[in-house]
C-alpha cells in the first residue's frame, strides 16, 4: 500500500489531474446540497446530457468545446426553469423533452462532423488528459459557481423549504430560482471533464446523499458533503491508478460505496436505538 501511494504521488499524470479533481469535488459537494434540497436530481441528468448538443455544435463549427457546451448547458437549464410556468408542462416533462432533443441533436452533429472527437472522453470523462486551457476554464467556472453559492446559498436554502414565506419576506424567488438553475448548468459542464456526460449526475447527487443521512443544517450538510466528496474523489483517483480504470467512473463508484456504507451505518445506528 505504501508503494502505491509513493508511485501515485510521483506520477506526473496523476499529479496533473489531482488538483482539478479536488477542485471539482469541492464545487460538486457544495452544489449537491442544493440539488437535493430543491429535488433537482433529474435536472442534473437532463442538463448534463443536453450539453452533448453544445459539444456537437462546437465540433461541427470548429468552436472551443467547453465554452460552447457551457453556453448551451446554461441555456437549457434556464429553459427548464421557465418551462414549468407554462400550463400543462411539468418540470419532469420539460426536462425529458429537452434532454431527448438535445441528445439526439448532439449525436447527429457529432456523427456528421469531420473533426476528431474523443467520444469516450465526452461520455465518461478524461481528467488525466486535461490541458492547460481546460484547467483555466475549470478554475473560471469554479470561481463563478462558488461565489454565487457564497452569496445566495442561504436564500436558496430558504426557498427550498418554504418559497411562499421567502417571497413574503422580500426574497426574489423567481430570480433566485433562475440563478440556481443556471449555476447547476455551469456545474454540469465543470464535471464533464472528470466524469463525462453520462456520469456527471453522480458527482452532483451522491455527496449530499451521503451527508443527508447524518446532518440537517445547511452548514452541517455542506461540511459532510465536502468530506464525502473529497474522500470519494481521492479513493476513486487512487483506485483508477492502481487498477488502470477510467478516473471518472472509479470516483463515482467510490462515492456509491461511501453512500452504501453511510446508509448501512445509519440503519444499524437506528436499529440499535
Amino acid at each position: 500500500m505504501t508503494d502505491l501511494f509513493i508511485h501515485f504521488f510521483h506520477s506526473p499524470v496523476m499529479m496533473e489531474s489531482l488538483l482539478p479533481t479536488l477542485l471539482i469535488a469541492v464545487v460538486t459537494a457544495t452544489m449537491s446540497v442544493m440539488v437535493l434540497a430543491h429535488r433537482l436530481s433529474f435536472l442534473t441528468v437532463g442538463v448534463s446530457h443536453s450539453s452533448l448538443a453544445g459539444l456537437g455544435l462546437a465540433s461541427l463549427l470548429g468552436l472551443p468545446l467547453l465554452p460552447s457546451a457551457t453556453g448551451f448547458a446554461v441555456l437549457i437549464a434556464l429553459l427548464l426553469a421557465l418551462m414549468p410556468q407554462k400550463k400543462g408542462i411539468s418540470e419532469d416533462a420539460g426536462t425529458g423533452i429537452l434532454f431527448a432533443g438535445s441528445m439526439a441533436l448532439g449525436i447527429t452533429l457529432i456523427s456528421t462532423s469531420t473533426s476528431q472527437v474523443n467520444l469516450f472522453g465526452l461520455l465518461f470523462g478524461s481528467i488525466l488528459t486535461i490541458s492547460a486551457t481546460e484547467q483555466l476554464w475549470l478554475w473560471l467556472l469554479a470561481a463563478i459557481i462558488l461565489t454565487s453559492c457564497l452569496l445566495a446559498c442561504r436564500s436558496w436554502w430558504s426557498i427550498a423549504f418554504d418559497a411562499t414565506t421567502a417571497a413574503a419576506n422580500g426574497l426574489p424567488v423567481h430570480g433566485l430560482r433562475l440563478l440556481l438553475y443556471g449555476i447547476i448548468g455551469l456545474t454540469a459542464i465543470l464535471c464533464v471533464k472528470l466524469a463525462g456526460i453520462i456520469l456527471t449526475a453522480g458527482l452532483m447527487i451522491l455527496p449530499a446523499s451521503c451527508a443527508w443521512l447524518w446532518g440537517r443544517s445547511l452548514s452541517g450538510l455542506w461540511l459532510l458533503s465536502l468530506l464525502f466528496s473529497l474522500l470519494g474523489s481521492g479513493i476513486g483517483l487512487l483506485t483508477s491508478y492502481a487498477m488502470d480504470w477510467p478516473a471518472g467512473p472509479a470516483i463515482v463508484l467510490a462515492l456509491c460505496v461511501l453512500f452504501i456504507a453511510s446508509w448501512g451505518i445509519s440503519w444499524l445506528k437506528n436499529r440499535v436505538r
